[in-house]
């Protein structure tokens, strides 16, 4: 294959790539709950346009990303159209990958939950996007288990769904080892308990562990134990076994490299079946009895969520996590779609550390974000349904107030705390007039422009407590102003003389006198909205994936109309912008 050319996914339109226009986001302070100064979001509005309004902020910053998106099974479910032809499907999410993937640190990882009907074509997407190299696992987690109606087929019963989990630089990438070990039941192979440690190691007696625990519950043996007990004495047994960890044994044969080694050690144990024996000067520690090794049972405890317990190596099937019974969690109905807290919570614990950033944005009923939030991470969600507002937004108030105790709330000790931000996209900044010509959204009060104008030409908002011209700046010394005012030669002289020698600014306007456009080398002046025509689509809200928008009887956001503090034609005064936006009622919106 010659150098230049690459293995690739090819399919019709792939190389459309939506210009997208860079939106602001505006706080609904209203439903917005908890600690103002939580930096945790929940955006209302379309997935691709939050991405591009997040990403020159968070390009870098987020350590895990899991997303959920529809599956593309032909099914139509209750929240979402998840009917997408195949090629669409692929279109869709390449558009989402590719800013997901800018989004993630260096060490970042993406976990990428589907069904079989996408999962081979999204792999091969996945490998080109983030490198074959890059790829970490496909881990196989189980879903409803073959009963029922689907049971009766006549087919193989689908039971497996796939995680796809990438990095966007393995060499980088730190699993935490702690949760590298899940809890599994007490294995009965370690039957035998040494009962007088206390005495030197020669000396030592053992018994059966089923003698052991009758007799310490008053029965005279095994049998008399189990028939009045029944099957709580297996209980009683991993118990004791779990606690009496450092003396319950099993022996294992020894064989390879190490039988060599210890050979003569072994055949002597052989000989004397009733003794102990010690490997002389080993550096593995080997006691032996009846010619086989002793194995503690306390080497096969591990320490899992903060307790010792017996655990086996984690792999790529999970099929230790229970997919049923979610109903109740998070206190929000989201039937054939919500995924288990205990499933994200092994995700985000593999990958990250306190206080990292763990995002997604197909939020759904909000699962992501309150796992994260109990584990004490910073989260993003993004969902652009009814069920933002009808089962994220309750769902993370009880999270924040701790009344929500399902899920994981009680194996973390969650009591409540923090708090998030609800946002929402600002509508397109250009519309169409009655005469088809572009003009600034009426909506837009002048914070608002401003704000917008920053982000489309890459600076970052933050206006100046002094000088009103300072809105934004993309470096220390490279500042940016918005403005309606028409800009005279005057007006320009006086910023002009504000400025130090060696600082820039771009000035956006809606007209200016024709002597300004070249009158000082370090400022550059443009008009909108000519400025902006032809970088992105404007006008356009939803690049969704089919996602159904039902009309519920709750109440969505206000309209624009009611955001504008005022008129963005005629600005009353050159003070310095706020960052802070008023409506009429007299709450507070802020932008970001």
């Amino acid at each position: 294959m010659p150098p230049n050319q690459k293995l690739e996914l090819t399919w019709i339109g792939k190389d459309d790539e939506p210009k997208l226009e860079p939106r602001i986001l505006i706080e609904d302070r209203e439903k917005s709950f908890g600690d103002r100064n939580s930096q945790n979001m929940l955006i209302h509005g379309d997935n691709l346009l939050a991405l591009k309004a997040l990403e020159q902020d968070f390009a870098g910053k987020i350590k895990c990303i899991y997303i959920d998106p529809p599956f593309n099974t032909g099914a139509a479910f209750d929240h979402y159209d998840d009917s997408i032809e195949h090629s669409i499907w692929l279109n869709l999410m390449i558009q989402r990958f590719n800013i997901l993937y800018r989004l993630l640190t260096n060490d970042g990882v993406l976990f990428v939950h589907l069904d079989d009907n996408e999962a081979a074509y999204c792999k091969v997407l996945l490998d080109e996007i983030f490198g074959r190299s890059n790829y970490v696992n496909q881990i196989v987690n189980a879903t409803n288990k073959p009963f029922g109606f689907k049971s009766t087929s006549g087919g193989l019963f689908k039971q497996a769904n796939h995680i796809f989990l990438y990095c966007k630089d393995k060499i980088s990438l730190k699993i935490n080892p702690s949760v590298l070990f899940i809890e599994k039941e007490y294995d009965s192979a370690y039957n035998m308990v040494f009962e007088n440690l206390d005495k030197p190691e020669s000396e030592w007696s053992w018994r059966n562990i089923n003698e052991v625990v009758a007799s310490t519950l008053g029965y005279n043996n095994t049998r008399e134990a189990k028939n009045a007990i029944g099957t709580d004495f297996e209980m009683e047994v991993a118990q004791f076994a779990l606690v009496n960890a450092k003396r319950v044994f099993q022996t294992a044969s020894v064989t390879g490299g190490a039988l060599q080694k210890r050979r003569a050690t072994i055949e002597y144990s052989k000989i004397h079946p009733n003794l102990l024996v010690r490997h002389p000067n080993d550096d593995m520690d080997y006691l032996f009895l009846g010619g086989r090794r002793v194995l503690f049972y306390s080497e096969r405890l591990k320490d899992i969520e903060g307790m010792l317990l017996p655990g086996e190596l984690l792999t790529d099937m999970w099929t230790d996590i229970s997919i049923e019974g979610l109903a109740k969690e998070g206190g929000v109905d989201f039937p054939k779609g919500k995924k288990p807290e205990k499933l994200i919570q092994r995700c985000i614990e593999l990958t990250t550390n306190k206080d990292d950033w763990v995002f997604d944005s197909f939020l759904g009923s909000g699962t992501t974000s309150a796992v994260a939030h109990k584990l004490e991470r910073n989260w993003i969600g993004v969902e652009i349904g009814e069920q933002a507002y009808t089962h994220c937004l309750p769902r993370l108030t009880s999270v924040v107030d701790g009344t929500d105790q399902t899920g994981i709330s009680r194996s973390v000790n969650w009591k409540g705390g923090g708090g998030f931000k609800y946002y929402y996209l600002a509508p397109s900044l250009l519309q169409k007039d009655k005469y088809d010509n572009w003009i600034i959204d009426k909506s837009y009060n002048p914070e608002m422009l401003a704000a917008a104008m920053a982000k489309h030409e890459g600076f970052r908002f933050n206006p100046d407590e002094q000088l009103f011209w300072k809105q934004g700046q993309s470096t220390e010394k490279d500042f940016i102003f918005t403005t309606t005012t028409f800009i005279t030669v005057e007006y320009l002289d006086k910023i002009h003389e504000e400025m130090k020698p060696e600082e820039t600014l771009l000035i956006c306007c809606r007209a200016f006198q024709e002597p300004c456009e070249e009158r000082y080398a370090n400022i550059n002046i443009k008009k909108i909205p000519q400025m902006l025509l032809g970088r992105c689509e404007f006008g356009k809200n939803d690049y969704s994936l089919n996602i159904v928008n039902v009309p519920l009887e709750n109440e969505p956001e206000p309209a624009m109309e009611q955001l504008s503090g005022s008129d963005p034609i005629e600005e009353k005064d050159k003070k310095p912008v706020k960052s802070k936006a008023r409506k009429q009622d007299n709450s507070e919106l802020t932008l970001f």
